[in-house]
């Protein structure tokens, strides 16, 4: 029997967040299933930054919860380096993520320069949107990388627990 190769996805820190948002519900009840059903379908990465973003909550429990999450899922971690800056400063430069939303722009160059498949986020501001996902792709094209997918956990898989 042939065996697939599962899709390299990054997730940015609205995933693991949401987690135990119930301020959200319905995006909190997609996430816990997508967790419980879909996890295993992956293989999990996120980065440095999420864990910055994570120590940034003033709830303790909730930030041991979260990284509990990561651990528990065995979520690969991925590191910042100076490769990863110039290409987070080139898509704040550029317009395609807000110069105000740096660590978005981090998350983002951190999974196209690991060879990450897709991006997972709840972040329709900045990142699960035509405009910045096109810029993306644009920079991502002109230095040649691939073309990286990015979408709310909906899209992969996570549709069957509900809609936003």
């Amino acid at each position: 029997m042939v065996q697939t190769k599962k899709l390299k996805l990054y997730l940015d820190t609205s995933i693991p967040s949401a987690y135990y948002n119930n301020s959200q519900p319905a995006r909190q009840k997609i996430t816990q299933r997508w967790f419980e059903n879909e996890a295993t379908n992956y293989e999990l990465y996120t980065s440095n930054i999420a864990f910055e973003e994570i120590q940034q909550l003033k709830n303790e429990q909730k930030k041991t919860n979260i990284e509990n999450l990561i651990f528990n899922y065995n979520i690969h971690l991925l590191t910042h380096n100076d490769k990863s800056q110039q290409l987070a400063e080139e898509y704040l430069d550029k317009g395609a993520i807000p110069k105000s939303e740096p660590f978005d722009a981090y998350h983002v160059a951190i999974a196209v320069l690991n060879g990450m498949d897709a991006i997972a986020s709840w972040n329709f501001s900045h990142l699960v949107s035509i405009n910045p996902i096109r810029k993306i792709h644009e920079i991502n094209k002109k230095h040649k990388f691939n073309i990286i997918e990015i979408g709310s956990l909906q899209i992969f898989g996570g549709e069957k627990y509900g809609t936003i």
